[in-house]
This record gives structure tokens, C-alpha cells and sequence, in this order.
């Protein structure tokens, strides 16, 4: 059960208007972006929430118990930021993460509750200067969650829970070497274990995609060429710098191979082999 602060219940009951939503995306690339929709500035111990009048709540609903509630935010996109349309265009918010809060009083903005912790689940723009973000909260995350079902590969990933492997031994600094596009590039790294970064990650510590992470479709050995299975938001750059991590095959021998069969999630047969039907 959610229990709300006594006085932002009391002032929202009130005859006076006085309450304010603020709201907080973060993308990792980009400055972190705060926003007001009080014809003011607020300050929240360091954070500042800039006043916007694009940015509007025009509904919400709570619940308690775990019922649903919902939530419609107006954002304002534009070429002079804070959220840039060409930064929505190309993808940068997609999978931000989000927070919007109600405060009582814009007197006091530290009373606060928050109506939506998630992220951004979706980005959509058109040829104007327009745009459209949806939001996906956490309870709503794990709606769409598919529950572990019988499958041969495992579907865990290095340094999360429940894999018991170290990923910091098998996470490489490299630096791009040849740009294809956004998705496929060359690097130079050493890499005397001869990791496959095949499922692996690539972080960028540098360059305009300077904290931005996707996961790696393919590495080919051999000319240390990277595919990404989405792509980065900016265009690479000769000499960007970046962590490169490796992947798992995720079948039981790789598992057997760095300790961690215990913690294999595949299944050796699925029901359609068990029965003969393969």
C-alpha cells in the first residue's frame, strides 16, 4: 500500500491551486534534463527543474495495491533543446530513463511524490518539428516481461543476476578504427585471450556517443570488425574511445566452460525433441 505525504494530500484537497509536477529524463549521453511546469524555477537540494511551458500533465491517475494508473505528459521538442528533435529523431531518448513527481506546493518543491519511474519505451517523430515519446513503468516492464519458458539457450548475461561471472576480466578498451555506419565498425583493441564479443556490450567513454551502450550482434575475429543489434545515435568517429565486453553462447557448455553451469537457464530438450518431433 502507497502512502502519500499528509501534506501534499492536504494542499491537493485544498481550495488553492497550488501544486506542480516536475519531471527527469536521462539518457546517459546527453545532460540530464529537468523540467518544471511552475512558471518558475525549482531547486531540489542540487537539481535544478527548469521552468517550461511546453512541458504539461494534463492527467494522471494513482492507485494502491498494485492497480494500474496512468499518466499524460506533453514534452516540448525543438531545435533549441533542452530535448533536441534531431536528438528524438535519432533515438537518443529511447530507453531513458524517466521520473515525474507531484509536489504539493511550488513553494516547497522537496515534498514530493513520484507518479512515474520508468523509462522511454518508445520514440517517434515526423518531418516537422514533432515528436512523441511513450513511457513504460516499471509494473509495466514487467507486464510485458516473457517469463522464462523452455528454451535451449540460457537468457542470462554476464555480471547480472543470477550469472556468478566476473565481467570485468572480459571487458576490453578499444578505439574505433573504421566507420561502415552506426552499427558496423572496426576496432583496434588487444585482446590477447581472444574473447568473442559476439552477445557482448560496447560502452563509448568518448566522442559524441559518450555513454551510450547496445549490445553486439557479431564479432568477426579477424578484421575485429563490430555489428551492433541497434546502433548508436551519433555518427562514429575515427579514434572514439570505448569498453568492449564479451558475450556468451549460452548453451550449457559455455556455462560449464566459465563455472557457472549452476546458473545455466536453457533446457537440453525442448518438449517437441522429448517427443520425437525435431
Amino acid at each position: 500500500m502507497r502512502d502519500w505525504s499528509p501534506t501534499i494530500l492536504a494542499k491537493l484537497a485544498g481550495e488553492e491551486v497550488t501544486c506542480c509536477f516536475m519531471i527527469e529524463l536521462d539518457n546517459g549521453i546527453t545532460p540530464i534534463v529537468r523540467l518544471t511546469d511552475i512558471d518558475q524555477d525549482l531547486t531540489v537540494g542540487d537539481d535544478v527543474f527548469a521552468m517550461s511551458p511546453g512541458f504539461n500533465v494534463s492527467k494522471f491517475t494513482v492507485a494502491n495495491g498494485g492497480r494500474p494508473a496512468g499518466i499524460d505528459v506533453d514534452l516540448p521538442f525543438d531545435d533549441e533543446g533542452p530535448i533536441f528533435i534531431d536528438h528524438v529523431k535519432r533515438g537518443v531518448w529511447r530507453g531513458a530513463e524517466v521520473t515525474v513527481w507531484i509536489a504539493g506546493d511550488f513553494n516547497d518543491p522537496s515534498d514530493r511524490e513520484i507518479l512515474v519511474s520508468g523509462f522511454v519505451g518508445l520514440t517517434r517523430s515526423d518531418d516537422r518539428i514533432g515528436g512523441y515519446m511513450e513511457f513504460v513503468t516499471k509494473a509495466d516492464a514487467l507486464a510485458d516481461i516473457v517469463l522464462p519458458t523452455v528454451q535451449p539457450k540460457c537468457w542470462y548475461h554476464f555480471g547480472t543476476a543470477p550469472c556468478p561471472v566476473d565481467r570485468g576480466p572480459l571487458t576490453l578498451t578499444a578505439v574505433v578504427a573504421t566507420v561502415t555506419n552506426a552499427s558496423k565498425f572496426t576496432v583496434t583493441v588487444t585482446n590477447p585471450g581472444n574473447l568473442n564479443f559476439t552477445h557482448g556490450d560496447v560502452n563509448f567513454t568518448s566522442g559524441d556517443n559518450a555513454g551510450a551502450v547496445d549490445l553486439v550482434r557479431l564479432w568477426t575475429p579477424g578484421t575485429s570488425l563490430v555489428e551492433m543489434v541497434v546502433g548508436f545515435p551519433f555518427e562514429l568517429q575515427i579514434g572514439d574511445e570505448l569498453t568492449i565486453s564479451a558475450g556468451c553462447a549460452q548453451d550449457r557448455p559455455a556455462c560449464a566452460g566459465y563455472g557457472a553451469e549452476d546458473s545455466y537457464s536453457g533446457f537440453d530438450f525442448t518438449p517437441g525433441e522429448l517427443l520425437g518431433d525435431n
